[in-house]
């Protein structure tokens, strides 16, 4: 158990950096900061201080910053960690010092995985990035199981022509997993049946649900209400600046700008999504057995 309060953290500045400590004398770019934590998770987990020069030479961070500073982490950590994290700042020899601790991921969450879909491990003091082959062979010792994400989409095409390239966006994003992922889509499935219970239907069945917002149609809030009252794992997206209701915005969502970005999102939380459930349902055939 880390000591985080400011006598804690001052023991663990005289400390020094190490294998589960890092310092940094200023607030890291979001990339850099997504990097350090999804390497923390895949490690052993550890404490990040920043203000803190490499020789534990208290630099501190503005009081002014601070503020944007933590709403910086917030969203990081939310973007790249399925599980929250602790931060806060506290002062330090009279200088604002921010620290966040970032645990090891829970075996059934690793590897955590970056937003353009790269496996990050913390090596001594340094961060290593996994090779191409090295996470193709990780892919290979998961279950093989096919899993069915339900789309939860607008259909307005005519008003927003750009929803056809986000739905290819989403395809290509599976695709690239390399992974047996099915997307399933409700305008794309035939057959006589009533649409709303045919869509209850279909999410119950689905091992998970993509809910895009663009455009705020009501049919994905319906969706969304009914995958969450379902316990199905549900990943969010939105065109950026799409506004999203109350009970909707605290909930971690992909913010995209164009169907390019929009598929490198998707990768790595395809990626995640699957090692995720596929380790549960492992698990859970495993308990079968032996029960």
């Amino acid at each position: 158990m880390i000591d985080t309060t400011p006598k804690g953290i001052e023991s663990i500045i005289r400390g020094g950096e190490s294998s589960t400590v890092e310092f940094k004398r200023s607030m890291l770019p979001s990339a850099d900061l997504a990097q350090l934590m999804s390497a923390f998770a895949n490690s052993e987990g550890g404490i990040l201080l920043i203000g803190v020069d490499d020789d534990g030479t208290i630099g501190g961070v503005p009081g002014y910053r601070i503020p944007q500073a933590i709403e910086e982490i917030e969203k990081t950590a939310e973007s790249v960690l399925f599980e929250p994290v602790d931060f806060n700042a506290c002062k330090i020899e009279g200088r604002w010092v921010l620290w966040i601790h970032i645990p090891r991921a829970p075996t059934h969450l690793f590897p955590v995985r970056t937003a353009d879909g790269q496996i990050y491990i913390r090596e001594d003091r340094s961060v290593e990035n996994k090779t191409n082959d090295q996470v193709s062979a990780l892919a290979v010792t998961l279950p093989s199981i096919e899993i069915v994400i339900f789309i939860a989409m607008s259909f307005r095409e005519g008003e927003e022509p750009a929803l056809v390239d986000y739905y290819k966006a989403m395809e290509r994003a599976a695709q690239r997993t390399k992974l047996p992922i099915r997307l399933e889509r409700m305008d794309l499935v035939e057959g006589d049946f009533e649409i709303s219970q045919e869509i209850m239907n279909r999410i119950d069945e689905a091992d998970a649900v993509l809910a895009d917002f663009t455009l705020s149609p009501k049919n994905v809030y319906f969706e969304l209400g009914y995958a969450r009252g379902c316990r199905k794992s549900v990943i969010q997206t939105a065109k950026k600046d799409t506004p999203l209701e109350f009970d909707v915005r605290n909930w971690v969502t992909l913010f995209y700008k164009n169907a390019t970005e929009l598929e490198e999102l998707l990768v790595a939380k395809f990626h995640n999504l699957y090692e995720r459930l596929g380790k549960e349902r492992q698990g859970a055939n495993q308990e079968s057995r032996t029960s």
